[in-house]
């Protein structure tokens, strides 16, 4: 299987989409624009990612200032395997931390995956692992457009099926959370 790593500019470019969308349009808020121009995540994060620091300084700053986590993000690589084959991924921990919920204190993470045979964006979670849970819970996770399937705050108990990630990735999400807490937001 030919291994491809993604670059950091494609880890920049899904996480401006997905995981940092909502900050990005905040950041962004100054300007103005219209709706219809911070509708769809994946232009915008585009736009914002190719702007000139001269040309449009505002947009490059904001993608910049969202961008902060991606600094420090911790990555890992993960074999899953299939039916009739195994599939590689990368994995990016932009941010693995302690936060509190009203009195009670969990994990969070939010995670990139990205599959290597294609590049594909396989996928952006934030997850979160309170005291009692046996593995990490999906809070949010989003499609390829960018748009959230499923948003739920951190610590939320609403009832219903929990859902979480491939056995995999829950190890190295285990074994990031053994190194301790990591954030650079």
């Amino acid at each position: 299987m030919d291994t491809m790593i993604p670059s950091t500019r494609t880890q920049q470019l899904w996480y401006l989409t997905t995981l940092g969308h909502e900050a990005l349009v905040r950041a962004l808020a100054p300007l103005k624009l219209s709706p219809p121009a911070t509708h769809d995540p994946l232009v915008l994060a585009g736009q914002c990612l190719n702007a000139d620091p001269i040309g449009h300084p505002e947009a490059h700053r904001a993608a910049e200032q969202v961008l902060a986590p991606m600094h420090g993000a911790l990555t890992f690589t993960a074999t899953v395997p299939d039916e009739d084959d195994v599939s590689e991924h990368t994995g990016v921990v932009p941010v693995l931390e302690r936060r509190q919920a009203g009195a009670v204190t969990g994990w969070y993470a939010e995670l990139l995956l990205f599959e290597h045979s294609e590049l594909l964006n396989k996928g952006a979670f934030r997850l979160s692992r309170m005291p009692g849970d046996r593995t990490w819970v999906v809070d949010g996770d989003f499609q390829p457009s960018g748009h959230a399937g499923t948003l739920r705050p951190f610590g939320s108990r609403r009832t219903g099926g929990r859902r979480t990630l491939l056995p995999p990735f829950l190890a190295e999400l285990d074994r990031l959370t053994a190194q301790g807490p990591r954030s650079a937001a």
